[in-house]
């Protein structure tokens, strides 16, 4: 297995991970004595995080693969690559949050207190979006129809301009 295929086969579990631990983070914060939904978001969260860790590690060979062929764009690739390092750095600290406010309910009869639990939501919250947003770029590298909607993001014009240029359009740009 070479570093592309590993990459894509577990670029998704930070994304779904941080996503459904959402609504069982909610139903841990209603039923405060739910233990199994306190479990359940953490392992998602830490399974997440870990996703992310192999994701990022993986990303620059994979980078090595891909990187001369035709259409994949340098730009999209390094917007990616520091999407998915903030993305990555969130996703673990809301997972080491995440274990321990199970860690300190799991002993307790009440359970985790709100307090925590509403820190883990929060955390899982811009842990999603961040992991979207670093998806979204990922997607762009590969994905012209994916390319306009983030120039224009970024203020483009939405024709993909620079931003949408690929490897041999920014070399012969460099050569005039």
């Amino acid at each position: 297995m070479d570093p592309a295929h590993l990459h894509l086969m577990v670029n998704h579990l930070p994304i779904l991970g941080s996503m459904l631990s959402l609504p069982l983070i909610g139903i841990a914060a209603w039923r405060r004595t739910e233990k199994g939904a306190s479990l359940a978001y953490a392992t998602l969260l830490t399974l997440g995080a870990v996703g992310a860790v192999v994701s990022l590690r993986s990303g620059e060979p994979a980078e090595e693969v891909i990187e001369d062929m035709p259409g994949v764009s340098e730009r999209w690739i390094e917007e990616h690559e520091e999407r998915a390092e903030t993305a990555t750095v969130l996703a673990v600290i809301t997972a080491v949050g995440a274990l321990g406010a199970l860690a300190y309910g799991w002993k307790r009869e009440e359970g985790t207190p709100a307090v925590l639990t509403g820190a883990v939501f929060v955390g899982a919250l811009a842990t999603s979006g961040a992991m979207g947003w670093t998806g979204l770029a990922g997607g762009q590298i590969h994905h012209p129809e994916l390319r306009a909607a983030g120039d224009q993001a970024a203020g483009g014009d939405g024709r993909g301009g620079e931003a949408g240029e690929t490897r041999e359009e920014e070399e012969e740009e460099g050569e005039r």
